[in-house]
């Protein structure tokens, strides 16, 4: 297929920018590609019917001169591969014109703030929904740390992570939460090199160590066997289904080997067959198969002909047909959790339970009871889907080792 190229102004969405940049658009197999020119110029002033600015723009001359002489090289590059049977690649014509204009010795300027909202709007338009709620939540800290006041990437450097990472101390965020932030910045941070935005020199997080937040201890969220029948066993108001609702989803993690609320949210009926759960674990895309246990089972009685299931095959009347679309399933699931870890926590309180509930309690809780009654460590990693026994210890140091507090609490 042939390649063709013309120029281009990349206007942004709903910004108050009146300059913007001149692109060379390349089209090989209708993928396309934007090679910034390094010059600009207002909408008004473009004429996309003769390729060129009018000569109402200040420096008419040099930027026309300039567009004439890169569409007259490319396409005397093209010309001399076609002679070849062959076509020059992107990053061959990329690289011409980036010789033409200079364009490795003037990074384009950049806000911080704008930088990290393309940023998103990229990874949600490539459904990486998780991604950009992570580089959401940063940019709001940032947001609140620097008081709504964007300012120049270029002006950011070491002092301005270290006085960040202070804040986040100051403001009493935990060492893992400020492990999220930091390191969601630094990806964020390459980005900004890969666009040439600003120079691989101009790198803050080189300097700053990252060795206080390697593998970062959470505190320990698990609870005890009799804490978990004392919750099945709690008396809830039959008419207060959301409440049960929550219940059940907690104690159905338990009893499940510690599933997690994502893909207890995306069971359906059709991986339960001959009292065994069958499913594919959403963040490793492993697959599981056991025994339900009777508790497990008991659970799924209740929800087999009850009023108001899913009208789309889910166990649990989580997720509906109406949420036909990534992002509104990813919103419902959060809603629901969110409902879920407030009513187990209030549960939790009444009846006398310290440790603030959450499905996640359910996940430790079920390595925990199995690591107290012998079970090898081995044998726990296995079945909560961990790769190597590394993973698995560093698990067991977040939620203690109940076998060795026995052991020494007996010897001294």
């Amino acid at each position: 297929m042939a390649i063709s190229t013309k120029f281009v102004l990349r206007k942004k969405r709903d910004s108050e920018q009146t300059q913007f940049p001149i692109m060379l658009q390349i089209i090989i197999d209708r993928k396309n590609l934007l090679v910034s020119t390094r010059k600009i110029c207002a909408e008004i002033q473009w004429q996309p019917k003769f390729q060129s600015v009018a000569k109402t723009h200040p420096k008419h001359k040099e930027i026309n001169l300039l567009l004439r002489t890169i569409e007259s090289e490319v396409d005397f590059m093209i010309i001399s591969y076609g002679k070849q049977n062959k076509r020059p690649s992107f990053d061959e014509i990329k690289a011409l014109v980036k010789k033409l204009t200079g364009g490795h010795t003037e990074p384009e300027k950049k806000k911080l703030f704008v930088l990290f909202e393309e940023h998103i709007a990229k990874l949600r338009s490539q459904n990486r929904l998780g991604s950009a709620e992570s580089h959401n939540s940063t940019l709001k800290s940032l947001k609140h740390f620097m008081n709504q006041k964007d300012q120049d990437i270029l002006s950011v450097g070491l002092p301005f992570i270290n006085r960040y990472e202070q804040w986040l101390i100051d403001k009493g965020c935990t060492i893992v939460t400020r492990s999220f932030y930091l390191r969601t910045f630094r990806t964020l941070w390459k980005v900004g090199i890969k666009e040439n935005y600003y120079p691989e020199t101009h790198y803050p997080f080189k300097d700053f160590s990252f060795s206080k937040y390697n593998n970062p201890r959470t505190k320990k969220r698990a609870i005890s066997k009799e804490q978990i029948e004392l919750i099945a066993a709690a008396e809830i108001d039959p008419e207060n289904d959301s409440l049960i609702n929550s219940r059940n989803y907690f104690l159905f993690s338990f009893y499940c080997r510690g599933l997690n609320f994502t893909d207890l949210a995306e069971l359906k009926w059709a991986n339960i067959a001959d009292g065994e759960l069958h499913y594919v674990r959403s963040k490793t895309k492993e697959e599981f198969r056991f025994r339900l246990h009777p508790s497990a089972a008991q659970i799924l009685d209740y929800y087999k002909d009850l009023k108001g299931n899913s009208d789309a095959g889910f166990v649990f009347p989580i997720l509906y047909k109406r949420h036909a679309t990534i992002q509104s399933v990813r919103d419902r699931k959060k809603k629901i959790l969110t409902r879920v870890n407030k009513q187990i926590k209030e549960l939790g309180i009444s009846l006398g339970i310290l440790k603030p509930l959450t499905t996640y309690v359910a996940r430790h809780s079920y390595a925990t009871t199995l690591r107290r009654n012998g079970i090898s460590k081995e044998n726990i990693g296995r079945s909560l889907g961990h790769d190597s026994l590394k993973t698995t210890d560093i698990y067991l140091e977040d939620i203690g080792d109940p076998v060795l507090d026995d052991l020494i609490n007996s010897t001294i």
